[in-house]
């Protein structure tokens, strides 16, 4: 569980499945490359003033989860497309 000065840092914070267009500020995002130990040469989302201010709650994404995210859904699309095609070839 998330301690109370960090849910409280970030109120508006919402969950983005995908690739995401723009900033929780407005914003459009741009990539960067992480350069951690952790995570070197991992990309990820990040609007501009998210990396002046870092401080500050704006959207983080790594790309690699968001594309990921993004070919699942088109997966999930994609098989409820298959399903309907089925249908309809069953009623004829």
């Amino acid at each position: 569980m998330s301690s109370s000065s960090s849910s409280s840092r970030l109120p508006h914070r919402r969950s983005v499945t995908g690739v995401p267009a723009r900033c929780w500020c407005g914003m459009k995002l741009r990539t960067y490359v992480s350069h951690t130990d952790k995570n070197p040469c991992r990309r990820f989302y990040r609007c501009e003033i998210a990396m002046q201010r870092k401080m500050e709650s704006h959207l983080f994404k790594w790309i690699d989860e968001a594309l990921l995210e993004e070919t699942r859904m088109v997966d999930t699309k994609l098989m409820s497309l298959v399903d309907k095609v089925k249908e309809l070839r069953n009623e004829m």
